[in-house]
C-alpha cells in the first residue's frame, strides 16, 4: 500500500441526473431538429440575391438530425468577460481595445512611406506603395502597446478573435465552441423557423441587422423581442464561431435554377479546414441573419463583426477530457490501440465569477476554472483480476487512462498536469530469448521482450503498480497499487480527503507523527469487455498538500 494516513472523505462527485449548469450558460433542450433550408426555400432566394447562390447552396438539403441537451451561453462573449481571460492568461487583446495605438502606427508608417516615396523619387527609382496591416501590427506591437476595453463596450460582443482564440478562452472558461447544430437548436427549437422569435421581419425590433442602419455591433440583450428561451442575439449582431468543419450536409448536391431564363449553378465552396460561423452580423440583410445561414471562414479570421459564444455538455468532465485527448496526448508513443472515454469522465471543478454590466439573465463573468479529472479507457478485455495481471506479464502495464490534477502532488511527487496512468500486476519480467544462427546473428525473438516500463522510478515486478507517464509519453514515476477490484459496473469517482491526524494510541512507541497529507482518491471503474454489467475498480490514492484542494469544488 501507499503509506498514506488515515483519510476521511470530503467531496464526493456522483453522477448527477440534472447537472448544474457552468455559470454564465443556460440548458438548452435537446431533440429532433430541422437543419439548413429546404430546395424551395434557396431557389426563392437565389431568384432574390443571385449573388449568394453559392453560399445558399451550402444550406441544403434540409434534414433532421436529434441532438443532444447542452448548455449555452445567454449572449456572446463580451469583452468584459474576454478581458479576464486576457488578464489571466497573458494572451494577445483584441486589436479593437488597442484602437489609439494603432492610430498612431498608422500614422508613422504613413509617415515612413512618404519618406521612402520622396527618397525614391529623388534617386529616379520606382516606389511600390505598402498597404497597413492593421492586425499584422497589432500582433507586433501589442505587448508595448496601451489597451483596454472602451468603457462603452464593456457589455459588446468581443470581436477580432481567431478561431483558435475563440477555442483558448472557451478551454480556459471550462466551456467549449458551439457546434453549428446546436446554433440550430438553440435557434429553431421543435420547428423550421427562419429566425429565432419566428418567421415574420421587422427591421428595428428584433435584432441589430444592416437594416438598423448603425454598422457596429450593440451590446448583448438589446433585442429581447428577439430572444428564445432566454438566449439573445441568435440573430445579427456579430457572426459567431462554431466548432464545425465547412463540409456538406448528407446528400448534397449541386443545384441549378432558372434566373431570368439563364441557368444558374450554385456550388458550395466546401472546405474543411474551414469553419462554420452563423447567425450573420450588423453588417447582413434579412436573408443573411437567418438561422439556417452557414458562412464559410478560415481559422485566422478575424473582423469587427466576427465572435462567439461557448456551450458546455451536459455530462461534467466530458469536454475537458476531449480537448485533452484532441488537443494535449500523444497516445501513440504508448504503443497502445486503447480506446479513451471521455463521456465516462469523472471529475470536481470550480469557477470563480466577478462583477458584470450585462444585465440579461443567466449571464456571468468567469474570471476563473479549475478542474480535477481522470478519464478511463473505454474497456477492457478480461474477467477477472488475475486475468488482468497475466495479461500485464505477457504484453506489458495496461493504459487506464489519464488524470488531469491543475495542482503539484506529493506522492508520487509529480508537477500539476496531466498524466497516463498504466497498470502493471505483480509478476516475473518476462526475458527476451535470443536466438542465434550458425553465424551468430541473433534471430527474432520468439518471446515478448521487456517493455522500457521497468526503469520507471519506482517500480517493482513483485507488487502491483501504478506507472505514471507525462502527455507526451515521457515515463515519470511508479508507485505501489492497492489490490484490483471486480464489482458490478459503476461510474467513475473523484473525491478529496482532508489528513484526519491518527489516534496517538495506535501508533507505535517513539514512532514519529505522520506527515500531514490530503489525498485525491480516484477510483477508475473500466469496463469488462468480456461482462459488460461487471468492471474493475482502480482505487488511485495520490496524496497533495493540505488544503491544495480547499474552495468549493464540485
Amino acid at each position: 500500500m501507499l503509506g498514506i494516513a488515515l483519510l476521511a472523505p470530503l467531496l464526493l462527485a456522483p453522477p448527477q441526473a440534472t447537472p448544474e449548469a457552468p455559470p454564465g450558460t443556460v440548458l438548452v433542450k435537446g431533440g429532433k431538429t430541422k437543419i439548413g433550408s429546404t430546395l424551395d426555400e434557396v431557389e426563392q432566394l437565389v431568384l432574390a440575391q443571385e449573388s449568394l447562390r453559392n453560399v445558399l447552396a451550402a444550406q441544403t438539403p434540409q434534414h433532421t438530425v436529434d441532438v443532444k441537451d447542452f448548455f449555452l451561453m445567454p449572449t456572446e462573449v463580451t469583452n468584459e468577460q474576454y478581458l479576464e481571460f486576457v488578464k489571466a492568461t497573458g494572451a494577445k487583446p483584441p486589436r479593437s481595445w488597442g484602437l489609439p495605438a494603432l492610430q498612431a502606427g498608422q500614422a508613422a508608417f504613413l509617415d515612413e512611406q512618404g519618406k521612402a516615396k520622396q527618397e525614391a523619387k529623388a534617386a529616379g527609382k520606382p516606389f511600390e506603395a505598402q498597404t497597413f496591416d492593421a492586425e499584422k501590427w497589432w500582433t507586433e506591437h501589442w505587448k508595448d502597446a496601451e489597451w483596454t476595453p472602451p468603457e462603452a463596450e464593456k457589455a459588446n460582443p468581443v470581436v477580432f478573435v481567431t478561431y483558435a482564440e475563440a477555442q483558448a478562452y472557451a478551454r480556459w472558461a471550462g466551456l467549449r465552441l458551439m457546434s453549428e447544430l446546436e446554433y440550430q437548436r438553440a435557434a429553431r427549437g421543435d420547428t423550421a423557423r427562419a429566425y429565432p422569435w419566428g418567421d415574420e421581419w421587422d427591421d428595428r425590433k428584433y435584432c441589430q441587422s444592416l437594416h438598423i442602419g448603425k454598422d457596429l455591433s450593440a451590446q448583448v440583450g438589446s433585442f429581447p423581442d428577439g430572444a428564445v428561451n432566454g438566449i439573445h442575439d441568435l440573430a445579427g449582431n456579430v457572426w459567431e464561431w462554431t466548432s464545425s468543419p465547412f463540409n456538406p450536409y448528407e446528400g448534397y448536391k449541386a443545384l441549378k435554377f432558372k434566373v431570368k431564363k439563364r441557368e444558374v449553378e450554385c456550388l458550395a465552396p466546401f472546405d474543411p479546414n474551414q469553419r462554420v460561423i452563423v447567425s450573420g452580423s450588423y453588417q447582413m440583410d434579412k436573408i443573411g441573419v437567418r438561422i439556417a445561414t452557414r458562412m464559410n471562414t478560415d481559422r485566422n479570421q478575424s473582423t469587427s463583426a466576427l465572435g462567439f459564444r461557448c456551450a458546455a455538455s451536459t455530462v461534467p468532465g466530458q469536454d475537458a477530457a476531449q480537448w485533452i485527448i484532441d488537443q494535449d496526448l500523444n497516445l501513440a508513443v504508448l504503443g497502445t490501440d486503447a480506446e479513451l472515454a471521455p463521456e465516462q469522465t469523472t471529475v470536481l471543478r470550480q469557477w470563480q465569477t466577478g462583477a458584470a454590466t450585462a444585465k440579461v439573465p443567466g449571464y456571468a463573468v468567469i474570471s476563473g476554472y479549475e478542474d480535477l479529472l481522470a478519464c478511463p479507457r473505454k474497456e477492457l478485455r478480461a474477467s477477472s483480476p488475475s486475468d488482468l495481471a497475466t495479461l500485464t506479464t505477457k504484453d506489458g502495464p495496461l493504459l487506464l487512462g489519464f488524470v488531469d490534477v491543475p495542482r503539484p502532488m506529493k506522492k508520487p511527487e509529480l508537477d500539476a498536469g496531466t498524466y497516463f496512468v498504466l497498470w502493471r500486476g505483480a509478476g516475473k519480467l518476462v526475458e527476451a530469448k535470443v536466438e542465434k544462427d550458425k553465424q551468430g546473428v541473433a534471430l527474432a525473438s520468439q518471446e515478448p521482450v521487456a517493455m522500457p516500463f521497468q526503469e520507471v522510478p519506482g517500480f517493482t515486478a513483485e507488487k502491483d503498480c501504478y506507472l505514471f507517464y507525462s502527455a507526451d509519453g515521457t515515463p515519470q514515476v511508479a508507485i505501489e497499487a492497492p489490490p484490483v477490484k471486480a464489482e458490478k459496473n459503476v461510474p467513475s469517482t473523484v473525491r478529496i480527503e482532508p489528513f484526519v491526524p491518527p489516534d496517538p494510541k495506535t501508533l507505535p512507541k517513539d514512532a514519529p507523527p505522520p506527515t500531514p497529507l490530503d489525498t485525491l482518491r480516484f477510483t477508475l471503474n473500466i469496463t469488462s469487455a468480456v461482462s459488460k454489467a461487471k468492471g474493475f475498480a482502480f482505487d488511485l490514492p495520490l496524496a497533495v498538500a493540505p488544503g491544495a484542494f480547499g474552495g468549493s469544488w464540485k
